[in-house]
């Protein structure tokens, strides 16, 4: 077996039966739980089960008892068999029919030093525990003391398989299954730059990639968090650096199957409704980026498990970016379908904002709901697979599916998990898929009998000021990217923080001070730019270049523009802005004008950002220009003296010629 890239990692057996398989751990012998010797209140706990027995098996349990169980027994008890109705009224201390046949054990004659009873128990149509093929049924298991009351009971399904004549088990189709994970976590990236992948959530996924791995035939529908595998890659921890080459094992031979995600989580429906429906389109472009560049593999866009807050338009948006189906719970239904909590998944259609019916897979949201079970992981595991054979048993001459996903909030334990895909792996009545794969074949063969359905949605949450808060931020960026003359590492790491601001796990103070934080380095940034305080410049021409001198702080070029404003003196022959370069250090910079009238003007320069908003002013001085003499004026002098001289030339000479 492959060693867990974890300590943490919990080892796993399995005990094969003559006629069935035991599940279980060899956590129960690593664990410190008290025995009976500890005293206290005497307790019950499954550990370890057969999934399934056939017609003629041995059922496998494995018990912890727990507290004082001196000159206790065990009463089983074998009901009648349950439909999915009654299999799910189990985990609520059901009111069940009488034990068609109950066994009784003293509790002694089977326990050992570590508290573990193990029992192997003959079940059969006419044994001591008697249970019918093609059939679930309740085992209760019930902790006697001395005097006959009870000190603690479980209840447990017991899966009987069917008995197939060799004839018709061509026609018996298996139930087509599909395992849907959704992980995700809050970004690792910090305010201060720092990457941090977020613990919990490396745990959860260390556990999905070690189950994955350990049952490889199993494809894990999953949707992934880019932003923590990206973290992943950044840290110099080697238990981080073995989980990201386990990850990429896992979906290179197939045991994950990626699911687009957005690289931080973000509600689709809430962006579109704030009106920025690119930002999810965004986040989804990065999110792939990230993870085909880390794992070898694209992620598959093509089937989108639909949040709780989807309405038409949030089709239309899926739609845009790649989705040609979806996913949705029957709790999101309008008219609720009134199989929904008793029925396996079906085709559908979901009307989108202009009225197109869009394909989709109605999900049962009571088979995930298995797997949270306050008996533990064994309990979970065992409830789930009696629930899929219930199904599979339905009608096994037509080809059926059955999709488990896992609700936003449920974050499934590592033995779990890894119980559940070790149970489903080998169970002889269900065929693992890929959610693709499913989601064909299910149209393939119902899709005429699709029912239309709308949409009926949870209240989204609002992102309407977040938005805004990160328009402005965005606008800042990009200007500051002018700046430096387009893509480069400094405007990266704010675009980084940017996008980092729609994750839903941050709250607005969360988010502030991720904005904080780009605001301050590009405040930072203008304050590189430095220029000589105001003095005054004198002309001796009607047209000259005016030196105007800046200093670059940076280690890189900056373009800039020059802005130039005057009281109405002066004017700009090449324009009132001027772009320029600037290099690191000091810059001399010819700024062209031409004087109206001569005396004294005020000239304004003030150096802007290259965007067409001009939104950052690095600098802004004012220039005192004086115009001692223009060559304009003395010429004109000169004219008129020139035509004074001549008229008193022509007056002089008419005088002359009278006297003659």
């Amino acid at each position: 077996m492959k060693e867990p890239h974890s300590a943490r990692r919990i080892r796993k057996w399995h005990w094969t039966l003559p006629l069935g398989l035991l599940i279980g751990t060899l956590w129960i012998n690593s664990t410190a739980t008290p025995t009976m010797a500890d005293g206290g209140p005497a307790s019950l706990g499954l550990i370890a089960q057969s999934p399934w027995i056939d017609n003629e098996g041995d059922l496998a349990i494995q018990l912890r008892i727990t507290g004082d169980a001196q000159d206790t027994v065990l009463r089983l008890g074998l009901h009648p068999a349950v439909d999915r109705r009654g299999l799910l009224a189990l985990k609520d201390n059901p009111i069940l029919e009488m034990p068609e046949s109950t066994l009784s054990i003293d509790v002694g004659d089977i326990i050992n030093s570590a508290g573990v009873a193990s029992l192997t128990l003959p079940v059969s149509p006419k044994g001591i525990l008697r249970s019918r093929p093609g059939e679930v049924s309740p085992l209760t298991v019930e902790l006697l003391a001395a005097d006959g009351h009870s000190l603690d009971r479980l209840t447990t399904p017991v899966v009987h398989l069917p008995l197939i004549p060799a004839g018709e088990a061509a026609a018996h189709r298996p139930l087509l299954v599909t395992i849907s994970l959704n992980i995700d976590g809050p970004p690792p990236l910090n305010p201060d730059g720092r990457i941090e992948p977020d613990e919990a959530t490396v745990r959860y996924l260390g556990a999905v990639v070690d189950a994955a791995l350990d049952h490889p035939s199993v494809p894990v529908d999953i949707s992934l968090p880019p932003a923590t595998v990206a973290s992943l890659a950044h840290s110099d921890d080697l238990v981080h650096a073995r989980l990201l080459a386990d990850l990429e094992a896992a979906v290179q031979m197939g045991s994950l199957h990626l699911r687009s995600s957005p690289f931080v989580t973000a509600d689709p429906e809430a962006w579109r409704k704030a009106g920025r429906p690119d930002v999810h389109r965004d986040l989804m472009d990065h999110g792939d980026q990230v993870l085909n560049d880390l794992l070898g593999m694209a992620p598959d866009r093509r089937v989108s498990v639909l949040g709780s807050t989807a309405v038409p338009a949030t089709l239309d948006l899926l739609g845009r970016l790649g989705a040609i189906g979806h996913v949705v719970s029957a709790e999101r239904l309008d008219p609720r379908p009134v199989t929904a909590s008793y029925g396996s998944t079906y085709p559908a259609r979901l009307l989108d904002s202009s009225g197109v019916a869009q394909p989709a897979l109605v999900a049962d949201p009571y088979l995930a709901r298995h797997l949270v079970n306050p008996r533990g992981s064994v309990s979970a595991a065992q409830h789930l697979v009696a629930d899929l054979a219930l199904l599979a048993w339905s009608d096994p001459t037509v080809t059926r599916t059955a999709i488990v996903t896992m609700p936003e909030s449920l974050v499934v334990d590592a033995l779990t998990l890894d119980l559940v895909l070790g149970a489903i792996e080998d169970a002889p009545f269900l065929h693992l898929q890929s959610l693709p794969e499913l989601f064909e074949a299910s149209l393939a063969t119902d899709a005429a009998a699709a029912v239309t359905y709308e949409l009926w949605p949870e209240p989204v949450t609002p992102v309407s000021r977040r938005a805004t808060d990160r328009s402005l931020a965005e606008t800042a960026v990009a200007a500051y990217t002018a700046i430096l003359g387009g893509p480069h590492p400094d405007a990266a790491a704010l675009n980084d923080l940017l996008e980092v601001t729609a994750a839903a796990e941050l709250d607005g103070d969360a988010m502030d001070a991720y904005l904080s934080t780009v605001y301050k380095t590009v405040s930072d940034v203008l304050d590189k730019f430095t220029t000589p305080a105001n003095q005054s410049v004198r002309l001796t021409a009607r047209r000259a270049d005016l030196p105007f001198t800046i200093h670059n702080g940076l280690n890189t070029n900056a373009r800039v523009v020059l802005v130039l404003q005057s009281d109405g003196r002066l004017d700009f022959p090449e324009g009132e802005a001027i772009e320029a370069i600037l290099v690191p250090g000091r810059n001399r910079i010819a700024v062209p004008v031409r004087a109206r009238t001569s005396g004294d003007a005020r000239l304004r320069v003030t150096v802007r950002s290259p965007d067409d908003a001009r939104l950052l002013q690095l600098q802004s001085i004012q220039l005192m220009v004086r115009t001692t003499s223009l060559p304009g004026v003395g010429v004109a002098l000169f004219i008129g003296a020139l035509a004074v001289l001549a008229i008193w030339w022509i007056r002089l000479a008419r005088v002359r010629s009278r006297r003659t």
